[in-house]
């Protein structure tokens, strides 16, 4: 299976165990997008995951699932604010709302302007970060490095994550 394939099957897969239809997956190369760390971007409105194929062409199998994970998780993110959630995968409306606010007020890790805090510290991102940390130990005993900044935060998530199962 090529980097390619491992894109699509992995957002299969995060879809499958997240309840929702997998978005659909494109590529993309952009050397702005290169030269500012974009491996992947969630594209709301379109219901997208794309993938930057420079950093798909040399990232290896996990590091290409562990973003599968992160970049489901905010298209699960996106069906729960406008409540198409399955019942079973119900989130709490207050982080519904925060998730909300959060996505029409993104803070780009790419901005000058905007410290990378200020993205890492976004509810969405930790529970993105927390979902892929999570299934990437659960399903093949990897664990992915979560940034000192949040990890407090991510190892609450992962506090739920894990009295769901």
């Amino acid at each position: 299976m090529d980097n390619y394939e491992v894109a699509i099957s992995g957002t299969n897969l995060a879809a499958q165990i997240l309840g929702i239809e997998a978005p659909e997956v494109q590529f993309f190369y952009n050397q702005n997008y290169s030269k500012r760390g974009i491996n992947s971007v969630f594209l709301k409105e379109k219901y997208i995951i794309a993938f930057n194929e420079e950093w798909i062409e040399q990232a290896s199998p996990l590091e290409i699932q562990i973003t599968c994970f992160h970049e489901t998780r905010h298209a699960f993110q996106w069906k729960c604010i406008y409540g198409e959630c399955l019942e079973d995968k119900a989130v709490d409306p207050d982080i519904v709302d925060i998730w909300k606010s959060e996505m029409y007020n993104y803070n780009q890790p790419t901005s000058k302007d905007i410290p990378e805090e200020f993205y890492l510290k976004q509810k969405i991102e930790v529970d993105a970060i927390a979902f892929a940390h999570y299934q990437m130990n659960k399903l093949f005993e990897v664990k992915t490095v979560i940034p000192k900044l949040i990890s407090n935060d991510v190892k609450c998530q992962l506090i739920e994550y894990e009295g769901s199962d």
